[in-house]
């Protein structure tokens, strides 16, 4: 008797354990609500930040510009140093966004940093482009959380 009640046991305990594994999946709101709270609603709020820097100093003097661009490349790199937003909706348009102001960012640095003022003003200008894509991604990251 001792046996049974003790194989029932462990044969309980195995299918509890296997269920409880089983059940850990995140659901994809848990997932953009851990990626928003470690670290994501930072990396947007440095980028909107330092986007709205750059494109603030459009007419302004050169250190300005090369302090502002630099500030947007050190926000890019450390939104892609963070896991990938678990939002197919917004992926496409962070991804859009980041492109625009890693490129943008790293001419704006050459050019204004070699006083070539055309080179600078397309480099902001493409930082420009990554606006509307960054604020499409807010939005979406915005609907999906509220959906929760």
């Amino acid at each position: 008797m001792r046996f049974h009640v003790r194989l029932v046991t462990v044969a309980a305990t195995a299918v509890a354990t296997g269920l409880l594994l089983a059940g850990c999946g995140s659901t994809p709101a848990e997932e953009l609500e851990d990626w928003w709270s470690s670290g994501g609603k930072d990396s947007m709020k440095a980028l909107f930040d330092t986007s709205g820097r750059v494109n603030s100093v459009y007419s302004g003097p050169n250190d300005s510009r090369v302090t502002a661009c630099q500030e947007l490349l050190t926000a890019v790199t450390k939104a892609k140093k963070l896991d990938t937003v678990p939002s197919d909706d917004a992926r496409g348009f962070l991804t859009e966004a980041l492109t625009a102001f890693e490129h943008g960012g790293n001419e704006c640095v050459a050019g204004a940093a070699g006083n070539n003022e055309p080179q600078a003003g397309e480099g902001i200008r493409e930082v420009q482009k990554g606006l509307s894509p960054l604020a499409s991604a807010m939005a979406m990251i915005r609907k999906d959380l509220e959906a929760e």
